[in-house]
This record gives C-alpha cells, sequence and structure tokens, in this order.
C-alpha cells in the first residue's frame, strides 16, 4: 500500500498547486495527522521551509487582506529561458541573481486572508503534555536543519499590503531586496520608541501575561468560509521562514523618492522574525469544538451518559473533601465546570453557570484558594487563576485594544477561547484604591459575567464580542460582583484541622487514570444534545405552588424558574440523562432550597 504519510513528508507547494483537489481529499482520508508535524509540540527550526506543517490555537486578530501574485513569469538573462512560476502557498520567489521577473507580462494578482492566531490561551500542563506526547516527532531532532536561509538567491516579496494596493489598484511592484549579505537589521538607527515598543513580548502579544504560548501568522486563501476573532482552529499549510520576511530587514528607502505608508514600527510589528513567529500558508482550516486531547472530534453520546455517573462519583468525592466535607458545594462546582453557554437569544446568553463560592477558611489557610485552583486545574483543558488584588486591576489590561500606531489588536486578559476557566481570587483583595483602570477592569469583569460579551475597545468606537467563559468566584463574604449562583461554605470542623492532608490524600486518589476519567467527562458533557422533553407538567405545577407560597419580600420571578432550568439541566447531564427527569427535578429543588437557605442563615465567617 503506498504510503500517504511520506507523499505529505515531501510534498511541495508547487506540486500541491498542480492537483490541490486530489490533495485535499487525500489528507482528508488520512486516519490521523500526528504525522504532519505539529508547531505547538516540534520547535519550527527543526523544520524546513515550505514543508507542511499544523497549527492549533486561537484566532487573536486579524490584518487587512494581503495582494500576492499568483502567477508571474521569470527570464532567466543567462540562457533567454522563460518560466512561469506560482506565489501562492510561500512569501518569497528565491529569484537566482541571474534571473529577472516580468513585471509587464502574464501577471495574475491575488488576495489572501492574514491573521495571527495564538496557541490557545491557558492551555493546562497536563493538556499540552498529552498533545506533545501525541505529536512530538522525536526524528526531526535529528535532522539537519533544512530550512532555506538567505543565501545565494535574491529573495523576492510576493505581497503588497492591502492598504497600499488600495491607494493605487496598478501598483503591484514587488519589491526586490538587496542579496541577504548585505542587509543589516534596522535596530541601530531606530528611534527610542521604536525599540521599546518592539520587544519580544510585544511581538508575541498573548493574552495572558507570564504564560508560555506560541504564534504564528496564518495566510488563508479559500475565501469560501469564515472566521471570527477568538475562534479555535487547527490550520494545516506550508511554513515559511525565510529570514527576509523579518521587519528589521527592510530596506532603507529615500523618504522624498518611496514615503513609506507604513510606519517602521508597524511595519516590524506586522514582520516579526520568523523564527519567533512563523508564517502558515494554509491548505486546509478545521474549526474546533474543544482542545481535549483525550477527546475525539465526534463523541459517542451513548457511551458518554453510560460512563458519566461513574465519572461524576470520583470528581463529587475529590472536590466533596477539597471543600471540606461541604457536598452541596460540590455538587454545585460539578455543575459548574460542565456549564456552557448552549444557547444565545437576544441579550440572553442561555446557559452561562458563574459560581460564587463564599465563607472561605482564609484565616485558618491563607491560601485555600489558590490550592483549590491548583487542583481545579488538573481537571479542565484550560483556565486561568486571576487574583483580584489591587494592584492587578490597576495594571492588568482585561479589554483588547486597537494599537493604530502598530496598526494591530493587543491582546487583554478577557480575550480567551470558548470553555474556558476563569477563576477570580477575592480573597486576596486588601486595602488601597482603584483608579480609572481598576474601576474599568471590574466593570468589565462584571459585564461579562453578566452577559458573556467582552468589549473591545478600538478607541473610536466599542465593539462586543461573544464570550463563553465560565467564571468562578472565591471570596470571604458575598462578591462584589455579579453571580448566578452563591453557594456560602460549610467546612466540617474535622476537615478544617486536616485541610493539608486531605490535599495531599486527593493528590494520591486522582491517579491519572481517573484523572483522565474525569478530564473526559468535564469536555464530553459539553458536547453532549440536550433535549426538553415536553411532558414537563411537573414543572409546571411546582412552579405554580411555589408562586402561590412566596411571599411579597421574596416573590418568586420567572427568573427563579430560569436558574432553577438551567441548574436542571446541568444536574441531569452530570448524571448521565439527556434530558430532564422528575427524579433529576427533584435534586434540583432540594440543592435549590438549601443553597437559598444558607444564602439567607449565613453568618460572618469564623474560619
Amino acid at each position: 500500500m503506498h504510503d500517504l504519510i511520506t507523499d505529505f513528508e515531501t510534498v511541495t507547494p508547487d506540486l500541491w498547486i498542480s492537483n490541490e483537489l486530489a490533495w485535499k481529499e487525500r489528507l482528508l482520508k488520512l486516519p490521523n495527522w500526528h504525522q504532519i508535524p505539529l508547531i505547538n509540540s516540534n520547535a519550527s527550526h527543526n523544520l524546513p521551509d515550505g514543508s507542511l506543517v499544523r497549527f492549533r490555537g486561537m484566532i487573536q486578530d486579524m490584518h487587512n487582506p494581503e495582494f500576492y501574485f499568483e502567477q508571474f513569469e521569470i527570464f532567466n538573462t543567462t540562457t533567454n529561458a522563460i518560466k512561469n512560476k506560482s506565489g501562492k502557498y510561500r512569501d518569497t520567489a528565491n529569484v537566482l541573481e541571474n534571473e529577472k521577473i516580468n513585471y509587464t507580462e502574464n501577471l495574475k494578482s491575488a488576495q489572501r486572508q492574514t491573521m495571527v492566531v495564538v496557541s490557545m490561551p491557558g492551555l493546562n500542563d497536563w493538556a499540552q503534555q498529552l498533545e506533545d506526547r501525541q505529536n512530538h516527532l522525536k526524528h526531526l531532532e535529528q535532522q539537519p536543519n533544512t530550512s532555506k536561509r538567505l543565501s545565494q538567491s535574491v529573495s523576492t516579496k510576493l505581497k503588497r499590503s492591502y492598504d497600499e494596493t488600495d491607494e493605487d489598484p496598478d501598483a503591484m511592484e514587488v519589491v526586490v531586496p538587496e542579496v541577504a549579505p548585505s542587509k543589516e537589521r534596522k535596530t541601530s538607527e531606530s528611534t527610542n520608541n521604536t525599540a521599546n515598543v518592539v520587544s519580544r513580548e510585544h511581538l508575541l502579544n498573548f493574552p495572558l501575561p507570564d504564560v508560555p504560548s506560541k504564534s504564528c501568522i496564518v495566510k488563508i486563501y479559500d475565501e469560501s468560509e469564515s472566521y471570527k476573532l477568538n475562534d479555535m482552529i487547527e490550520v494545516v499549510g506550508f511554513l515559511s521562514v525565510d529570514p527576509a520576511l523579518s521587519g528589521e530587514f527592510q530596506e532603507e528607502k529615500d523618504p522624498l523618492l518611496d514615503p513609506q505608508i507604513e510606519s517602521e514600527v508597524e511595519t516590524i510589528t506586522h514582520n516579526p522574525p520568523p523564527s519567533l513567529v512563523p508564517r502558515l500558508h494554509a491548505v486546509y482550516v478545521k474549526k474546533l469544538d474543544h482542545c481535549n486531547p483525550l477527546v475525539t472530534e465526534t463523541i459517542d453520546q451513548g457511551a458518554v451518559l453510560k460512563e458519566a455517573n461513574a465519572a461524576r462519583e470520583h470528581l463529587l468525592k475529590a472536590l466533596t473533601e477539597l471543600l471540606l466535607g461541604d457536598q452541596l458545594a460540590a455538587e454545585y462546582l460539578i455543575c459548574h465546570l460542565i456549564a456552557c453557554i448552549y444557547l444565545r437569544q437576544e441579550t440572553l446568553a442561555l446557559g452561562q453557570f458563574c459560581l460564587n463560592l463564599s465563607n472561605l477558611p482564609t484565616q485558618k489557610y491563607p491560601n485555600y484558594a489558590r490550592q483549590l485552583y491548583d487542583i481545579i486545574k488538573q481537571f479542565v483543558t484550560k483556565s486561568y487563576y486571576l487574583p483580584l488584588t489591587i494592584d492587578n486591576m490597576n495594571t492588568l489590561s482585561l479589554l483588547p485594544k486597537k494599537d493604530y500606531e502598530c496598526n494591530r489588536l493587543t491582546s487583554g486578559v478577557l480575550q480567551l477561547s470558548k470553555d474556558t476557566h476563569l477563576v477570580l481570587d477575592e480573597t486576596k483583595m486588601e486595602q488601597g484604591t482603584l483608579d480609572s483602570t481598576g474601576v474599568n477592569n471590574i466593570t468589565a469583569l462584571g459585564n461579562m459575567i453578566k452577559t458573556q460579551k467582552v468589549e473591545y475597545d478600538f478607541k473610536y468606537y466599542k465593539m462586543e464580542f461573544d464570550s463563553d467563559v465560565s467564571v468562578l468566584i472565591l471570596s470571604e463574604g458575598k462578591s462584589l460582583l455579579p453571580s448566578d449562583y452563591h453557594v456560602p461554605l460549610r467546612p466540617e470542623e474535622s476537615s478544617l484541622e486536616i485541610f493539608d492532608a486531605i490535599v495531599e490524600a486527593a493528590t494520591y486518589y486522582l491517579k491519572e487514570e481517573i484523572m483522565n476519567v474525569i478530564r473526559t467527562y468535564l469536555t464530553s458533557l459539553k458536547l453532549v444534545k440536550y433535549t426538553i422533553s415536553e411532558d414537563l407538567q411537573f414543572v409546571e405545577d411546582d412552579f405554580i405552588e411555589m408562586r402561590s407560597k412566596s411571599d411579597t419580600q421574596n416573590p418568586v420571578t420567572a427568573d427563579d424558574l430560569h436558574r432553577l432550568l438551567v441548574l436542571a439541566r446541568l444536574v441531569s447531564l452530570s448524571r448521565g440523562c439527556d434530558s430532564l427527569s422528575k427524579e433529576c427535578w427533584d435534586i434540583t429543588k432540594s440543592m435549590e432550597a438549601e443553597r437559598l437557605h444558607r444564602v439567607k442563615n449565613r453568618v460572618a465567617s469564623t474560619f
């Protein structure tokens, strides 16, 4: 049998272009893509320029379309031979010194969409390690670095920015740089401003500070698909890592003869060194519903529901121990961990489940919230821990913001892909004053919790983008931020005395095998289709009874019914049911009754 993988290891852009449909069909028939190198798990400097690779991540920014030469003619001044070349799936022509591009005839231009993709923000170590285990190709490390470097050929750029061409539609001439060795980096003469702005962090532009990530500039040729900011995607494409692409290697121009349309800082920002930010020319882009390496693309709903109860028992046992013997809080936390937005109706985001756990024993265990988070991040695929200190609120950039000087979207902490778990630690809040940035950040958190939308700042206007981020607030008293469900913790005295031992025991109990069952459970339940039965007379009857028993001080409203139905959906799913039964409805009512009783009778923490 013919070895398809070998074909994909040796395929070139020209070979792909010669029969695109057949190559794409063969790609889609591959049983798995693990042998196509994944840049997330393999260093790009071990991969040859022009080889077929993959990248998985979140769309962080979209640039203007880029024009390029789809077809052009090369003239050999020595032999007078003429040959046709394509600029598709590549950035440079790599023309030999005795070759010239014919700019007057047989030129065909086209445009491609360009976007910045960053590795999944908040991807937890266990998921990254599993991904590396599945995708790391050891043989690549033994290979010599065969990436095309600047050498004998002249790297002729095959692009013009959309803005440049927009000003003069016929201005499709291409700048041919000098032979590489005479190039010098544009650093010595750069202004202090540029030198300060264009740091490694600036070029990489990751949403989460202090979290190691990778970035890639992806160029897309298929206009039939539409993509949005924060979409999770996997790209298969040709790698482009020629150092000539770096903005630092742009030629010095006479400003009178050739006025610059882009500022120097914009040029360098949009053209980072390919060793830092490789380019990828996409032949296929797949949108992802999740990024859990333990869960396949299509789930077997029957099998997931069948196995749900066993996984839930493991998780309930561990969380009850960690929440100091409080089983009700553990039940709510499980519902929170499997919650996601399942429907949007106008201003409503149905399915969101912001949970506030209060009455944490911070006097006895000042780092209790962090210790709890350290266990939760072992379960979920993506998460981020944010202590709500005065300093953090006054200094962090939570909202993405358009930088017009660099012409790019500067990322913020709240630019996250769906199903990310954001844990806000309010126990770290101390005395101090919030400045205007701090107030805006607290407001942004509150808005995201209430509407599951994040407001991006485009300076002259603001635009809201949908988000699907599960927010868990850990606090001493009731949180300052809004929440859908507030559960005051009721720790057992005996558990309080031995909390450090509990953490140790939980870590021992949660062996890799059990962990993987829980990790699969939490992701799979978000993909299960839940149906609402027409026969919900018991819900209607109970709601009528609840309203008749309520008083004017504590009326039962439609919001209460909505909250019960959202919780009932999660109670059902967590127990392996894809529709609401009378039994799950009764469990839900009982949980809410006990929670509301606690909220009504809560006392100041003495722990």
